[in-house]
């Protein structure tokens, strides 16, 4: 697990919105922290579904980010822990591909990978307005 604060002020006197990321791919989590960059979220990166649940757990995130296919569970898995864990949670899935979900699991709102970097803030933007 991988705090980072990205760097960039919070207007006025707000707490900095939080977001936690899952994904087992180091690659991607260093993508997201190239993403948030300047944007003055403070990001909760962690590469493992066990972590990810504990951490919702024991913290308050604004925003849950997961990639689908997790190493040790299924990112929808975690998106239902936080939705039980927190009223009005908002998260986006992010996955290689969601054909394999059943309709009925699919989200409203998901990222094949890959993805566009402006499209996907503004979904980032949005969740947290």
């Amino acid at each position: 697990m991988q705090r980072v604060r990205a760097s960039g002020g919070v207007k006025g006197n707000k707490m900095p919105r939080s977001i936690l990321v899952a994904d087992d791919d180091e690659a991607m989590l260093n993508v997201y922290t190239r993403l948030f960059i300047g944007t003055g979220y403070l990001i909760t990166k962690t590469s493992c579904f066990a972590d990810a649940a504990r951490l919702i757990n024991s913290k308050n995130y604004d925003l849950l980010i997961t990639d689908l296919m997790l190493g040790d569970g299924l990112g929808t898995d975690l998106i239902k822990l936080y939705e039980r864990k927190r009223a009005g949670a908002r998260s986006l899935l992010v996955s290689g591909s969601v054909a394999i979900l059943p309709p009925e699991q699919i989200p409203d709102v998901y990222f094949e990978k890959p993805f566009k970097a402006e499209v996907f803030m503004a979904a980032v933007d949005k969740a947290l307005a």
